[in-house]
Formats: structure tokens, sequence, C-alpha cells
């Protein structure tokens, strides 16, 4: 199966998770952390669950219908059976699920996710290796540190300056080249945040 990469405005959306141990915890943070209304479904919720905000948790087992008014549906259980039924109802419903460690039941997969700030760097092996995926988000935590969330801060600033300025797409492309080769990165890197927007200007 061939997968399309893809973002997703989660923004206000409602998302289901249905089980309460650490896993569906990290997919309720992750959710969250995406602007998500997250609802968590399980007889029994872990004490991290507990402790995320904003979300609503239903301490029961899974209905047929719980998915109704979802636009996105996590099946997180041990139980294979459950599992099954919920990507079942899900797909019915034209409902996108994804089934953890399932990715036969899934219609969508999650991939291994580098964050910083704005800039967002996924791994997918296409489900076939969870954990060289996970290898490779941890090699790339080290080449692209936490001075790159200013940095694409810093460029998204000045994006509509840049439009203004420059009417020819390759004079704006000749622009952000030269940002991204000036060694802004660097000053940020070392604290000069001062000279890195004098830079930048000097730039554009």
């Amino acid at each position: 199966m061939g997968y399309y990469p893809i973002m997703v405005d989660l923004e206000g959306k409602k998302c289901l998770i249905v089980g309460g141990g650490l896993v569906a915890c990290r997919k309720a943070q992750a959710l969250c952390e995406s602007g998500a209304q997250v609802t968590v479904i399980s007889p029994e919720i872990c004490s991290e669950i507990g402790q995320i905000s904003d979300i609503t948790i239903l301490k029961r087992p899974y209905q047929t219908g719980d998915i109704n008014d979802f636009v996105l549906v996590f099946a997180a259980t041990s139980d294979h059976i459950l599992n099954s039924k919920i990507s079942e109802d899900a797909k019915k419903n034209g409902i996108q699920v994804n089934v953890v460690d399932d990715p036969e039941l899934c219609s969508f997969i999650v991939p291994a996710t580098l964050r910083r700030g704005s800039l967002i760097i996924a791994i997918s092996t296409s489900g076939k290796s969870p954990a060289l995926a996970k290898k490779m988000r941890l090699e790339l935590e080290q080449e692209y540190g936490p001075e790159y969330a200013e940095f694409v801060d810093l460029l998204g600033e000045l994006r509509d300056e840049i439009k203004k300025r420059y009417e020819m797409p390759a004079d704006r492309e000749a622009v952000f080249d030269r940002l991204i080769e000036s060694g802004i990165l660097q000053l940020i890197k070392d604290g000069n945040k001062k000279q890195a927007r004098e830079m930048a200007l000097r730039c554009i």
C-alpha cells in the first residue's frame, strides 16, 4: 500500500481515542498540542491521561455509535477484536481511523515526528518498521535543535514583506535562499538574536 504524506489542520476538530493506557495518553497529548478537541473512552484510565487538561474522559466501554461526529478515531486498546470493531465502525461511517500497531486495520498511519515549533519533520516506513522511524527521529533531534523553531518563526514574519517587495517568484526564492544560507541560524543558536534579525533584514 502506498501512503500520501499530508499535514492535517485539527484545530477545533473532534478526535476520539478508545483506550486508556500510556499509548492512548501519548496520542491524546499530541492531538491536544495540535488544537484538537479530544475525547477518551475506556473503562480504565491511567493517571497520566487524567492529568491532561481540556480533554473529555468517558470512563466506560466503547459502544457502537461512539464514533459519530468525530473526524479522526484512534483505537489504542490491547483487545484485537475490539480494535477491529472500532476500525470497522469508522470505515463504515467514512471516518479516518488509526489502530495502533496494526496497519492493516488503519485508514491512515502516524509517522514518527520531530517538532521544533512550526517546523515538523515526519518520518514513516509505511508501517513496516516503527522502530527504524523512531531511530531516525532521534538522530534528527541532534541535527535540528531548538534554534530551528525561532528561525522558522523569523522566516514566517518576513514572508509577507518579501512578497510585497518582490513580485517575481524567482526573486522571492533568491531572497529566501539568502536568508537560509546567510548564517542567521548560527546566530540564533549562539544566542545573538538581535544580530540575527539585523542580518535577516539586510538579506531582504
